[in-house]
């Protein structure tokens, strides 16, 4: 059933489009060189507008299947079923670069395809047809935000188990997600927040308003980072971390899972604490070698 349902969605999407394509054949003359001329100028500008809208049309019945919560990926299963026949209709969509690239390059039509397909947020924001977006029900973008060129915004995750894990994704005002970024699910950015290009950000994580964070970082799963708190470049942020406001962590920091660091100078003793003890291993180290040759 599944199979028969998408290829019925699939033939009513690329037929109507082409048969709206060429409407204007059984209203002018085809054979006046003219008309004719005007009939195959206007077939692709029509079949580029229908076909999004026919799309979003037709992912409404299957809307209330994007939710969040945690699915098996299997098609009898009422919820996935739906996210599978949106899935299929939004995908039609977004891998039609040419088409997608219409959309999103015309702010009206913008607005009735994402309105279509379930987005509730604002469309004042910019976004690439390369930047992978699909639940846009659990979308919330607020205006000004750039999504850039490439960048994941990863509102599902398929699990290993057989299941797929959906929650919102939610990004703030003149907030930034930078050139191959990851953004997991229920990730929630507040307002002028910066994601450096090729960061990673995990489930659950919730950065405060002005917070930076620079390129090649990862930040893990349920942490949280204070409002205008920096995380230098190439810095790793263990399991359920804090980071208090203001704090600004070194380049290349590698805070373990469960650190709470609330202000500037627990950062400053807990980096002085990990440099002791690497000296420590290292005196350690050096005498070690120096036996070794004393014995040799």
């Amino acid at each position: 059933m599944p199979s028969l349902i998408s290829f019925v969605i699939l033939l009513m999407i690329w037929l109507g489009s082409s048969l709206v394509a060429f409407i204007p054949l059984f209203f002018l003359d085809p054979w006046h060189a003219g008309r004719a001329i005007l009939c195959f100028t206007l077939a692709p500008v029509l079949f580029c507008i229908s076909f999004p809208l026919i799309a979003g049309t037709l992912s409404w019945p299957f809307q209330n299947g994007i939710v969040p919560g945690k699915f098996p990926r299997d098609s009898t299963h009422p919820v996935y079923f739906r996210r599978r026949m949106f899935g299929l209709c939004w995908t039609q969509v977004y891998y039609f670069k040419p088409v997608y690239a219409v959309v999103l390059a015309i702010p009206a039509l913008k607005r009735v395809v994402f309105r279509l397909f379930g987005y509730k947020g604002s469309l004042n924001f910019t976004t690439y047809p390369d930047t992978w977006i699909r639940d846009l029900p659990l979308l919330k973008i607020a205006e000004g935000a750039y999504l850039a060129n490439r960048a994941t915004i990863g509102s599902n995750l398929v699990l290993t188990d057989g299941s797929i894990l959906v929650d919102s994704v939610t990004i703030g005002k003149r907030s930034m997600v930078g050139h191959l970024c990851i953004i997991g699910t229920g990730v929630v950015l507040g307002d002028g927040v910066e994601i450096g290009m090729r960061s990673s950000i995990g489930i659950k994580v919730r950065i405060e308003d002005g917070a930076n964070i620079k390129p090649h970082c990862a930040i893990n799963h349920g942490t949280v980072i204070g409002k205008n708190a920096e995380v230098g470049i190439m810095s790793l942020v263990g399991v359920k971390c804090v980071i208090g406001d203001g704090v600004k962590l070194h380049a290349g920091s590698n805070i373990p899972n469960g650190t709470v660091l609330l202000t500037q100078r627990d950062v400053e003793q807990y980096f002085s604490s990990e440099t002791s003890s690497l000296r420590k291993h290292r005196e350690t180290l050096l005498n070690l070698i120096s036996e070794t040759q004393d014995n040799a």
